[in-house]
């Protein structure tokens, strides 16, 4: 099966529509994505279309997948929440 991240396998997606369906989120939340998020996408001079590597987008969905896993305990189970 294909995945998002296979179709936009280019050098670089543009737009913010294809940037956010790639890291399933809202293309309307781009900017505070990018600014308060670190969501690696860009404009040239500031304006026209945003710009992303598939392989930055990639890394940044681990980092955000990382971020709001539970705490696993040593033998890997998650932690229970109290």
């Amino acid at each position: 099966m294909e995945t998002i991240m296979d179709i936009h396998a280019g050098i670089c997606i543009k737009g913010a529509r294809a940037i956010c369906e790639a890291v399933g989120e809202n293309p309307k939340q781009i900017v505070r994505l990018v600014s308060e998020l670190g969501l690696p996408a860009w404009r040239r001079n500031g304006s026209g279309s945003w710009r992303a590597l598939p392989e930055d987008l990639k890394s940044w969905v681990l980092k955000q997948r990382n971020q709001h896993l539970p705490p696993t305990m040593p033998d890997g189970i998650p932690q229970q929440q109290q």
